[in-house]
């Protein structure tokens, strides 16, 4: 399984800002945004949630559609 930056650099072109933001509950926020437009969208994960490869994708897809209905 990659890690969750991982999957980002791999998705998100040089375009995005991307960032995975470990909080002290165990949780993760996960944000992407627009460089150009500071357009961003968030997420929020748990540590086991990050661990299903099928999940991530999906949440990645989701947040470029966002991004892409705010530009």
């Amino acid at each position: 399984m990659k890690t969750l930056s991982r999957h980002l650099a791999d998705h998100f072109p040089d375009v995005y800002s991307t960032r995975v933001e470990p909080q002290s509950d165990g949780y993760l926020v996960v944000r992407v945004g627009f460089r150009s437009s500071g357009a961003v969208a968030t997420r929020m994960m748990s540590g086991r949630q990050v661990q299903n490869g099928l999940l991530v994708e999906t949440m990645l897809e989701d947040m470029r559609n966002e991004l892409a209905r705010l530009q």
